[in-house]
């Protein structure tokens, strides 16, 4: 694989701390046997201690999957993390001075020609296909079970009053319910990785024409994302992780 990505993250003006967190593979880990691994957490808002859930989040993920000496199912090892991962962080919660910690996550492992994908909460993932964008993950939130039942439509999201209403995240139940996905992988890729602060006022016609003009360079276009969130009005926290193989 020829792999190469580009990420930011870049603190909002609802709040005096960033509640995102990300992770990406560096140096030390041994990518060319475990693969590529990479997450974005954001702190619920509201919650005390977000920048803490979320951070922890990430943290464990990424060392716990690049400790780990053999994984025997990929899938049931991602799901029992996130597991573990929300344990831990319910258990924090009941400390006072981090009481109340919740986050979503979102997560993509690239890994001998097949993509691994899980999310808790609205954080999403996206495929970037023969120029066109399509959402892969599905989002815990009120804003989209009324997509799905057709109340809504999928630009009318960024509209809703309740669109921050979340369904789902780490931290908030005892056995989070976790979306999981697996896709075999073609020469060429490309996957979209986001927290809220970007698809909270951003379309998807609007990411996928900035992914159409700048895709040739990814950190250009993912300095053009965060641009346009903060021309449509974003306050909130702002992560991106573009991640693409070219032939």
């Amino acid at each position: 694989m020829n792999l190469e990505y580009s990420f930011l993250c870049k603190k909002g003006m609802k709040r005096s701390k960033n509640q995102d967190s990300y992770f990406v593979p560096s140096k030390a880990h041994n990518t060319s046997e475990k693969g590529m691994l990479f997450a974005i957490a954001d702190g619920v808002g509201g919650y005390a201690a977000g920048d803490v859930a979320s951070s922890i989040c990430c943290e464990m993920l990424g060392r716990d999957f690049y400790a780990e000496s053999e994984i025997d199912s990929i899938p049931h090892w991602l799901n029992d993390e996130i597991i573990k991962i929300n344990s831990r962080i319910l258990e924090m919660g009941k400390q006072e001075e981090t009481k109340r910690l919740a986050t979503t996550v979102v997560s993509l492992l690239i890994k001998d020609e097949l993509a691994y994908l899980n999310n808790v909460g609205d954080s999403r993932i996206y495929r970037y296909k023969k120029d066109k964008l399509c959402q892969v993950t599905e989002d815990h939130s009120v804003v989209w079970e009324y997509y799905i039942r057709n109340i809504i439509t999928k630009d009318e999201i960024i509209e809703s009053r309740n669109k921050h209403l979340l369904t789902e995240a780490i931290g908030l139940n005892r056995y989070p319910r976790i979306n999981s996905y697996f896709l075999a992988l073609p020469r060429e890729f490309c996957f979209l990785l986001c927290s809220d602060g970007l698809t909270d006022v951003v379309t998807d016609g609007q990411i996928e024409n900035v992914m159409q003009e700048y895709f040739e360079d990814l950190d250009k276009c993912t300095k053009k994302l965060y641009k346009l969130a903060i021309e449509n009005g974003s306050r909130d926290d702002v992560t991106i992780i573009i991640v693409r193989n070219k032939n």
